[in-house]
């Protein structure tokens, strides 16, 4: 079995401003660094020991990975980078919005249309195909901090009959996936952050957990009536209140 976990990084301020945003090499936001460290602080991302560490070598997947791991050896994969835009890049759709040219790329076949002087979803994902498939081959456990638009075309191709649509498979900001495989194939994959990911990940185990859950919310409920009983029993006239 091989475990493959794939995270979006943090916000920056241009996810914040809802800008394209492929190539060009922005840092996160205090805001984006802030949330990741309070992700990381709630658990649920893998031990990072023993597994292969890789980024896309731009450094918002560099300071993602600090903020989840801290400071730590690891490679770079230039083929992991986002979605190059092209003329588009770091502008908002109401500056879009208008122009002819992207007007035509958001129409057709969007996987197949290429931003002018950038790339279109099919470009990346042939381009993040041939890397994905090394990791598969190499066989370890990896850990990969990209690209909202990598992801969605590494998930949408491992599971091209899913009902989910491409952008979906993105994931949040510093959330991801955790993909388990045998021969290369894709048998099981879990959202992350994952509370029982380092536990053993069953549905019985997680439902053991949400009976123990059940039962302190009802006892917590018994205790609180019974407390609210006494307090009735011991609380003074009414009249000698208002006097």
């Amino acid at each position: 079995m091989q475990r493959i976990y794939l995270i979006r990084h943090g916000r920056t301020v241009a996810n914040q401003q809802n800008l394209c945003c492929g190539k060009s090499d922005v840092p996160l936001s205090p805001e984006g660094l802030s949330a990741l460290r309070k992700l990381a602080a709630g658990g649920g991302y893998p031990n990072p020991e023993g597994k292969r560490l890789i980024t896309s070598g731009m450094q918002r997947t560099e300071q993602t990975l600090e903020a989840l791991f801290g400071q730590r050896e690891h490679e770079v994969e230039p083929a992991f980078r986002e979605m190059d835009y092209g003329v588009f890049e770091l502008q908002s759709y109401d500056q879009l919005k208008t122009r002819e040219d992207y007007q035509q790329w958001q129409s057709g076949d969007r996987a197949r249309n290429r931003c002018p002087g950038g790339e279109s979803g099919e470009d990346v994902a042939n381009r993040v195909r041939p890397a994905f498939d090394a990791l598969l081959a190499d066989g370890r456990d990896a850990i990969v901090i990209t690209h909202g638009g990598i992801m969605a075309a590494i998930m949408s191709d491992l599971y091209p009959d899913s009902s989910m649509e491409r952008y979906q498979w993105q994931g949040e900001n510093g959330k991801g996936w955790c993909i388990d495989f045998e021969n290369g194939k894709p048998v099981k994959s879990e959202p992350l952050p994952d509370p029982f990911l380092n536990e053993e990940r069953t549905l019985g185990k997680k439902w053991a957990w949400v009976s123990m859950g059940i039962v302190l919310a009802s006892l917590g409920a018994v205790m609180l009536a019974a407390y609210s009983a006494m307090e009735q029993t011991h609380r003074e006239p009414l009249w000698f209140v208002v006097a």
